[in-house]
Parts: C-alpha cells; structure tokens; sequence
C-alpha cells in the first residue's frame, strides 16, 4: 500500500522533487533490507542437506549487500538532493553494491545442482535457455531505446547505457530460466515470474535514467527502483510464508517433462513486433524485435530437430527393448528355443491355415534316461544335455519349423510344410541324433528320445489341442514299445 501510494505520487508528480528524491530512496533502502531479512530467514528453514538453502542463503546476502548501496543512496541524497547521483541512483557506492550482489547471486546460481541429462536432453536444455535469453535481450533493448535518445557528441558513453537494459534482461533470463527450467527450481512458479521483471525494471531505469534526468523526468527513475525493489521484496516474502505455513504448501505444481517458458518467450517476442508495427510502423524498434524474434524461430527450430532426433533414438530403443521382451516372453531363457507359449501360439496361427488349406504336423519328443544324467552329474550336467539336444533338433528340421522346449526334456516340432523325406524319415533322424552319445563333465552320456508325430489336414476338422493329445498319446506308444523310436499317430475318422 505504502509503495502503491508514494509511486502514484511520483507518476502524478506531486510532493515536489525533494520529497521524491528523498522518499523513493529510503523507500528502496527500507524495501531492500527487508527482503535480505526475508530471504536470509527463508534458508533458515530450510533442511541443512537441501541444495535450495544455499541459494536462497546467497539471496539473503547479495540483498544485504544491495541493502548498504541502497543506504550508501540515501546518505548521497541526505548530502545534495540535487546531484546526478542522488537523482539516477547511479553513484559509485549503489553501482559497486549492485554489481557485487549480482556476482555473488550469480555463483549461486551457476553452482546450483541439476539433473543428469543425456547429451541430446542437456543441447534441448541449453537451446531453451537460450530462447529465454534471447526473448528477455530484445524486450530490454527495445525499452532501453524508447527512452535514449542517442547523442553522437557521446556516443560510447551513450551506447554503453543502451547495452545496461539488455544485458540485465539477458542475466535475469539466464539465472531464472536456469533454475526453472531444471525441474529442481529453488522456488515457485511466482518467484520466477516476479524476479526477472524486477531485474529488467531496474536495468532499464539505470540505462535511461541519465537521459530522464537531463529531461527533468526522474520521476519515473523514483517509480521504477521502487517497483523493482518491491517486487524483490515480495518474492522473498512469498518463498518465507510457504515455508512458513508447512509441507503441504511447498509442493509445487504438477512436473512437466518440458517447460512452457521458451515457447511462451518466442510468443511475447512475436507479440512485441505486432504491437510496435501496428503502432509505430517499420521503425528502430520494430527491427530490433524482428531481429529477436528470427533469432528465436531459428533456435526453436535447432531445438525441434534435436528433439526430433531424440525421440527417433526413444523409438528405437523402445522397439528394441518390445523385441526384447517379446524374445523373453516367448523363448526358453536356457536353450534359446520357443517356449510353450510360442509354440502353441505359432500352433494356432498354423491350424487357421489348415482349415483353408494344406497340411501341419506336430511332433513331441520326450528324452529317454534323462533322469540319471540329472542325478549322477547335477543339475549343470543336465543342463548342459538340454542345451545340446537343443542343437541337435535344430540340425535336424529346417530353418521355418519351429522347435521349441514344452518344459523340462520334452520338446516339439512344428512342420508347417510336408517334410521332403518324408514325416517318417524326419522323426528317425531326429532319434538317431539324440542317441548320439555327448560329452558332459568329462565324460560321454547319452540319452534317447521317443517321438510321436500327428499330422492335421483340412478335411480332419482338427483343433490345435486334439492334434497335441493324438502327438502326446503316439509318443507314449513309443515309449511303450521301448526307448529310442518313434510312432505316428492315425488320423482321426473324417
């Protein structure tokens, strides 16, 4: 209320201008001590192993340290109201104490943590960053030139006030948009709101407030230190209630896994330029936000296919990874052959193709004194059987039959297509190659297999489960009939 008041009074210019002088800077000095009370006490409530302590830490003293320039301002005023210094708030003691804090916030915030970010995640970060910075140079030119008229008499001097407005803007952009756009902000959404304008209202009074001063307007100077001040003020007071008032009211708003800030930057850009074109035309001003708002485009752009880029690398590990699991779901972790589920699954795509046409069969192998391999070598020893009956089967059909392990010895053959040599000369080689001795833990073994096969045509009216019962039942024949043979079922009576 009390800022509200005395800034009203500078705009209508009431008072006359030793009270103005006088008021607004004690105003200030006042505003600035409070906020480094606020922003010191704020750390004070924080947890010791908290990141955002040490900044809000760093807050607390560049605000004291603004705090002695602003007091340092009020001594110059008390000294010759009427001195440049005293009506800019451009004297060596306030500009030293202002340069001073930055630096040390700035520290702050350089050394504040952030994520670890994949390469392509920190280059879409820094093109962000850059956007906001961008946005926040052209918005503080573009004040700073509509309030300098540039003297050619003294240029550089003059230039070097135009380059104040930007500048700030630029390093306000760049430590806000650092910490906001980290997901790890050490404050709220208003703090990142209220901060940066704070930093551009007070860039631009220092770069125009000469140029003010010479037209006898430093009123407006009075009005935008206190507003910036001010708002300074009200950031940290706000950060102090939140901690003041619990837990539930530190949580901040929903976690996006982008940030709104660049696009939001890159339309206020483009918005400034249609403004100043529908009310000033083609001028300086209108080119310097043409300029901003290319330059923005083009980083957007550099950002988009980055991110492009990225997610084509996402979708690649993603259809790796669904490959990989798909192989996990349905293959055997030991042998590397289908599992039950993909065998019965490739089982029911090939019964559909039967009942239009052709003709599958199925053959069930289940090995013979297996057991005593398990029992005399070890579990790694049968193991090891599996993995080379495994082999054996897989040299025995063709690279389009499916081979899979059913659970523990036994296996099956899914022939999709008639076997050349016939279903008879498939299941004998089969059981000769199994047969054949191997050698585990040093020594040679051998196992049998007996293997029943049935076959499903058209005309059969065959499902998948009454194919497997007839395979099963004909492989228990061949056991019946003794180890290491084979039996193929009958088929079923039309």
């Amino acid at each position: 209320m009390v800022t509200g008041g005395l800034v009203s009074s500078y705009l209508l210019d009431l008072g006359g201008a030793t009270f103005q002088v006088a008021s607004a800077w004690l105003a200030v000095a006042v505003c600035a001590s409070l906020m480094a009370y606020y922003a010191y006490r704020t750390s004070r409530l924080m947890d010791r192993a908290d990141p955002a302590r040490r900044f809000w830490t760093a807050f607390g003293l560049a605000g004291a340290v603004w705090a002695a320039g602003e007091w340092a301002q009020v001594f110059a005023v008390a000294v010759d109201p009427t001195s440049a210094a005293a009506q800019t708030g451009t004297g060596l003691a306030r500009t030293v104490a202002l340069a001073a804090g930055c630096v040390m916030l700035s520290a702050a915030v350089l050394t504040y943590p952030i994520p670890r970010r994949s390469a392509r995640e920190r280059i879409c970060y820094w093109l962000d960053l850059a956007i906001l910075i961008m946005a926040a140079g052209t918005y503080g030119l573009y004040l700073t030139m509509s309030g300098v008229q540039l003297d050619r008499g003294n240029l550089i001097h003059e230039l070097g006030a135009v380059a104040v407005g930007p500048m700030t803007a630029m390093l306000a952009a760049f430590a806000v948009g650092r910490l906001f756009m980290s997901g790890t902000s050490p404050f709220s959404w208003h703090v990142g709101v209220m901060a940066p304008i704070a930093a551009v209202v007070e860039g631009v009074a220092r770069a125009v407030g000469p140029a003010l001063a010479r037209a006898d307007q430093a009123r407006w100077i009075f009005a935008s230190a206190l507003v910036a001040h001010a708002l300074l003020l009200t950031v940290a007071w706000v950060q102090h209630q939140r901690y003041l008032l619990g837990p539930g009211m530190r949580r901040g708003a929903r976690k996006r896994p982008y940030s709104r800030l660049p696009y939001f930057a890159v339309a206020a850009t483009y918005g400034l330029l249609a403004v100043t074109l529908a009310v000033n035309g083609l001028d300086l001003r209108a080119w310097i936000a043409l300029a901003g708002a290319i330059i923005c485009n083009g980083l957007v752009m550099a950002r988009q296919l980055v991110a492009f880029a990225d997610n084509a690398d996402l979708l690649a590990e993603r259809d790796a990874l669904a490959t990989r699991l798909r192989e996990i779901a349905f293959s055997d972790s030991l042998t590397g052959l289908a599992n039950r589920a993909m065998f019965l699954d490739r089982l029911g795509e090939a019964m559909e193709r039967v009942r239009r046409d052709g003709e599958i069969s199925v053959l069930l192998v289940d090995l013979d004194d297996f057991k005593p391999v398990n029992d005399r070598f070890g579990h790694a020893a049968g193991d090891a059987v599996l993995v080379e009956v495994a082999a054996r089967l897989r040299g025995c059909v063709r690279s389009t039959d499916v081979v899979a392990r059913l659970g523990g010895d036994e296996f099956a053959v899914l022939l999709e297509q008639a076997s050349p040599d016939g279903l008879s000369a498939t299941a004998a080689r089969i059981v000769r190659a199994i047969d054949a001795p191997c050698r585990v833990a040093g020594t040679e073994v051998r196992v049998g297999a007996s293997v029943g096969v049935a076959s499903a045509r058209a005309e059969n009216g065959d499902d998948a489960g009454a194919l497997l019962q007839r395979a099963d039942e004909a492989m228990y024949a061949a056991k019946v009939r003794g180890k290491g043979g084979f039996q193929i079922a009958t088929a079923p009576a039309a």
